[in-house]
């Protein structure tokens, strides 16, 4: 009996990857500049997200300043107001209180003149003596401590 034997057939000709000194040098000079870059770019993107997250925080305190000086604003139109609405009473008071002295002068005026006639009266009929009295209009004129 004849065996034969099967073989299988093998190529000495296979795919071989040669690594040499410069190989792995140049291969390690690649990944160091794809992490740098990558290192570059994180950065680049969180200077760029922090710059975003700025302007929004610009915008809503530049929301917030203009509600506060829409307030600020209504306070001095309020403010105005009050103030107007002080002058004007002032203004009432001081004439209530013109008319007021006005009158009081007017009437002390009216007694005086009235005294002097009752004592024109008394010295004609002879009757009473009449004191001599002091014209209080006059000390009010005199008096520098009775002035406003």
């Amino acid at each position: 009996m004849t065996t034969t034997q099967s073989t299988i057939a093998a190529s000495t000709n296979s795919p071989v990857i040669t690594v040499t000194l410069e190989s792995v040098g140049v291969f390690t000079g690649i990944l160091v500049s794809v992490s740098v870059l990558g290192t570059l770019a994180v950065k680049l993107v969180n200077n760029l997200n922090n710059i975003s997250s700025s302007i929004t925080q610009i915008k809503e305190d530049l929301k917030e300043h203009a509600d506060n000086a829409e307030k600020i604003r209504d306070l001095e139109h309020r403010l105005d107001l009050h103030v107007q609405d002080y002058i004007n009473r002032k203004d009432t008071v001081t004439l209530l209180i013109a008319q007021v002295t006005q009158t009081v002068e007017h009437r002390t005026n009216r007694l005086y003149t009235s005294m002097k006639d009752i004592e024109n009266f008394l010295q004609m009929q002879g009757t009473f003596k009449i004191r001599e009295f002091q014209d209080l209009r006059k000390m009010e004129e005199e008096d520098p401590f009775n002035k406003l």
